[in-house]
């Protein structure tokens, strides 16, 4: 059975951090105040950001509604520290939906405006809040140096309640990588920091966090001890979210202790605490640990159910750590039910998420922090004992035995033949996927590179032949009409009314010969023609645009600037055609090896569950030229609630 080390701490690094941050008395009284007395715009930005923050452990979405107005306010007034401040709040309610790569992009806004207003407190606090991200991920290294980072600053301004919270952040990080000496040594400096001042919110958590080391030594009684009084803390101070993770935990210790029923009861209220604020990554948990207690019950199919869900929660937030855990359980339910052919298909999709989870770099990075699977060797060790056991068994046993391993030794053969032939199978495959994603590549770049040339073609033909010729109708009109007599009024209407058709034709030939090759993009670059497309559409009613480019200061390699311009073009257009929206905000920002575009939009939305069903060209279009750069792109959506575009491209 596989049975790796149990992880408990995954979601007390966000806990903490949110849980800094005082939360306001009365949400519905301030909504009333804004809407009755409507105060300044800067009062009300504020006011906005501290309703999203009560908000977000009890309604995200709206939650989220909230923190964008505080952006939208923040960017009419101009006010750095308050555009700053929401584009923190976004991140950390993005965060907590699980929305990952939207919650990066902006805190790295925030945190690129704090820097410039050099405004150290702040700019600890939000890599405290990459630090999160960054744990998530599985990326435990880039979590350490960050958080390191953070109490530097906060131990320079004498900030002793937040170097508490950082100091409980690396010892969970510390323990993530299996190094609990440091972990206690970093967690019971920050419990005495927090016991000093008096932080009932912060020793809760890292009595959290001294519980799971205990439940790691097996002392079980001790570890229910700090979870139970890190419980009482967290009701005390109405903490839903840090009182799932307690729940979790004690379930995981009944769990240890064979008691099923009440871990199972633990598990489903921490699902409850966990659906109603709609954690994500928390769901995936609770549903795994109920998984695997079935699992343990003999109960086979709710077992199933529920590491199913939890296996489609994992995926959607990239926990591969997590997801891996919950094939291997999989695996074991169907071997446990004689599936054999199923337990085999969910073994190797653990075994494959296992090696993308431990690369080289990984295993490097946890050899740097000493971490060996002590618990791999006590098994092992148990395991051999019992084999020295297993041998001094009666000799009348031994013709069994013997018989017992030739059968095993011949199955053993069996199955590793046919692993071997998977192997090759599977690495065939592998080899024959990888030359046809090559060859689609080159299909995509001929047929870019095709369309380009035809839009140059025909706008070439637009201006120099229909044009020209359309220019020269109008001068030969004008000549002679110096030469007819045109007193008339009939007469000279209709002359005048052919003339200006001549004019109006030779507009609107220049105009489609531009749109299809924008000059700006061919002389000046990708974002004199952005600039350029986004002032053409000024004159569309009910609709406002606004444009901010960051970190852009040189041009791009011309095919991923012609690529990039026809994305934008794609996307805002159909904005403009299906979307019904009244405020486009479009962000293009050049960081050292990246370019991101993020594209948003107040417009109706769209379900991206349904995408497949309506992924017409314009779609397709869009994520095949994406790809055809070796970038991303993700639609972010739900109905009534507008959409957000991510575009990630290499520079």
């Amino acid at each position: 059975m596989i049975t790796p080390k149990t992880r408990i701490l995954l979601l007390l690094l966000l806990n903490i951090t949110f849980a800094l941050k005082a939360q306001l008395p009365a949400t519905d009284s301030l909504i009333r105040f804004i809407e009755s007395s409507n105060p300044p715009d800067s009062v009300k930005t504020k006011l906005y950001g501290d309703i999203s923050w009560e908000l977000i452990g009890t309604d995200i979405n709206r939650s989220l509604e909230y923190a964008k107005k505080a952006l939208d306010l923040s960017k009419i007034t101009q006010n750095r520290v308050d555009l700053a401040q929401s584009e923190s709040d976004i991140g950390n309610v993005y965060n907590r939906m699980g929305l990952y790569d939207s919650a990066m992009v902006h805190y790295f806004l925030a945190l690129d405006i704090r820097k410039k207003l050099k405004q150290e407190d702040k700019m600890a606090g939000i890599y405290n809040n990459i630090a999160t991200v960054y744990m998530r991920q599985n990326k435990f290294k880039e979590a350490l140096d960050i958080n390191f980072k953070s109490l530097k600053i906060f131990e320079k301004i004498n900030d002793t309640a937040k170097q508490a919270n950082v100091l409980s952040n690396i010892g969970n990080i510390y323990y993530e990588l299996e190094q609990n000496e440091a972990s206690e040594e970093f967690l019971k400096r920050g419990l005495s920091l927090a016991s000093a001042i008096n932080k009932p919110v912060i020793m809760g958590n890292i009595l959290v966090n001294l519980g799971s080391l205990k439940f790691d030594v097996h002392d079980m009684d001790s570890a229910l001890y700090y979870y139970t009084a890190a419980g009482k803390i967290m009701e005390e101070n109405n903490l839903p979210y840090n009182l799932a993770a307690v729940y979790n935990n004690i379930g995981k210790i009944y769990s240890e202790k064979k008691d099923y029923k009440n871990a199972v009861s633990y598990y489903e209220k921490s699902l409850k605490n966990r659906e109603e604020l709609n954690d994500k990554f928390g769901i995936g948990l609770s549903n795994m640990n109920l998984g695997e207690a079935y699992l343990l019950t003999g109960e086979p199919e709710k077992s199933i159910s529920y590491l199913n869900r939890a296996v489609n929660e994992f995926m959607a937030v990239r926990s591969f750590i997590n997801l891996k855990q919950s094939y291997a359980f999989l695996a074991q339910v169907y071997e446990s039910k004689n599936d054999y052919k199923t337990a085999n298909k969910y073994f190797q999709l653990y075994a494959m998420y296992k090696d993308s989870v431990y690369t080289k770099e990984n295993a490097d990075k946890l050899a740097e922090m000493q971490t060996r699977f002590q618990t791999e060797k006590k098994d092992l060790e148990i395991e051999k004992q019992n084999d020295e056991i297993r041998l001094t068994k009666a000799e009348v046993e031994r013709k069994n035995i013997i018989t017992t391993v030739l059968i095993a030794s011949i199955i053993f053969v069996i199955l590793l033949s046919y692993l071997l032939y998977n192997h090759n199978k599977l690495k065939q495959k592998a080899i024959l996927s990888a030359e046809m994603l090559h060859q689609q590549e080159l299909r995509t770049k001929a047929v870019i590179e095709a369309e380009e040339k035809e839009r140059m073609r025909i706008a070439r033909d637009l201006h120099d032949g229909v044009g020209q010729t359309l220019s020269a109708a109008k001068l030969n009109l004008s000549s002679v009409e110096n030469k007819l007599n045109l007193t008339e009024p009939d007469i000279h209407s209709a002359f005048k009314n052919a003339m200006d058709l001549v004019d109006e034709s030779v507009k609107e030939v220049r105009a489609v010969s531009h749109s299809m090759m924008p000059n700006a993009l061919l002389k000046q670059g990708l974002v004199a023609a952005v600039r350029e497309f986004i002032n053409r559409l000024s004159a569309i009613d009910n609709l406002k645009i606004d444009l901010e480019i960051t970190g852009l200061n040189e041009r791009l390699e011309a095919s991923t600037e012609t690529v990039l311009f026809r994305v934008l073009q794609e996307i805002v257009s159909n904005i403009i055609k299906h979307a019904k929206a009244k405020h486009i905000t479009i962000q293009i920002i050049k960081y050292e090896t990246e370019l991101t575009i993020m594209i948003e939009d107040n417009g109706v939305g769209f379900d991206t569950s349904k995408m497949n069903e309506f992924n017409g060209i314009g779609l397709k279009n869009i994520t095949s030229r994406i790809e055809f750069l070796k970038g991303t792109v993700n639609f972010d959506s739900s109905i009534g609630k507008g959409t957000t575009v991510i575009i990630e491209v290499p520079a």
